[in-house]
């Protein structure tokens, strides 16, 4: 009966795992393998709002357990590393802030909104949720400060 109890730890985990009842997946930003930017509730403004005048940014609404923004997860880095130095590609999580989720108008997600130069006004992205259009998108209003010699 001992014998029993031992491999009972090690079983019922083969069990759960051949079960697919494994822990599932959630939606972890790691500063040291993506580009994203997490940003808070209360960093909003330093990150986002001050800097209109001048840089386009994006913003990925998401929550951590939610399938959809685990699958997006990859897409979004995507735009992130492609427009690198050029936009700034942010994330916050709805998990931990709902309240800002809300006053943004965010009913689900993954949602993405743009952020251009001011005077545009902020808008939601409505396209395909994939790296491709959330790139052509964004890169559509990052400011030209070339001149013509």
């Amino acid at each position: 009966m001992s014998s029993n109890l031992r491999l009972c730890p090690v079983a019922c985990t083969l069990l759960i795992h051949g079960l697919g009842i494994a822990q599932a997946a959630i939606v972890e930003i790691d500063a040291m393998k993506h580009d994203i930017q997490q940003i808070t509730m209360s960093n909003f403004d330093g990150v986002i709002s001050k800097f209109r005048d001048s840089a386009v940014s994006s913003l990925w609404f998401f929550k951590a357990d939610n399938k959809a923004d685990v699958g997006f997860l990859d897409e979004y880095n995507k735009v992130a590393t492609d427009l690198k130095g050029m936009a700034k590609i942010c994330a916050i999580s709805c998990t931990d802030w709902p309240v800002f989720c809300d006053k943004q108008g965010v009913k689900e997600t993954p949602a993405v909104m743009v952020y251009p130069t001011n005077p545009m006004p902020a808008f939601k992205y409505e396209g395909k949720m994939e790296s491709k259009g959330v790139l052509a998108k964004v890169a559509r209003f990052i400011p030209d400060f070339t001149t013509k010699v």
